[in-house]
């Protein structure tokens, strides 16, 4: 388990809420998260919210680096969190390790850079 896999799940998840299965697939996370952190109870009102926006980029990663710290410590946590990523890839959301790097340098000039695995356009 590598902060770079949980990481591509974590954002996978963020990045699936448009649809239902992917709200549901977050929201499993978001409940996986409070459990593994011992956060979200009524008695946690002092505690620093948890990074929970899955549309914003910076707190997708907070949050994959939070799991991954709490994860890599407790081996009951890992198999829960797996339980949970071949939830997420039962609801069809992909949750695959890989890695893209785009590079733009020198002067280049660039109006709109799309990423991701795969991308279809439809007329």
């Amino acid at each position: 388990m590598s902060l770079g896999a949980i990481t591509t799940a974590v954002t996978a998840a963020a990045g699936s809420v448009g649809t239902e299965a992917g709200r549901q697939v977050w929201g499993s996370l978001v409940d996986f998260t409070r459990r593994a952190l011992g956060r979200g109870r009524e008695d946690d009102a002092a505690a620093e919210p948890l990074p929970l926006d899955p549309g914003n980029q910076q707190e997708v990663q907070a949050l994959a680096a939070l799991l991954f710290g709490r994860i890599f410590q407790d081996e009951a946590l890992t198999a829960e969190y797996r339980q949970w990523e071949e939830r997420a890839r039962a609801a069809n959301v992909s949750v695959t390790h890989t890695t893209v790097t785009n590079t733009v340098s020198g002067n280049a000039s660039v109006g709109t850079l799309y990423q991701g695995h795969t991308i279809s356009v439809k007329p």
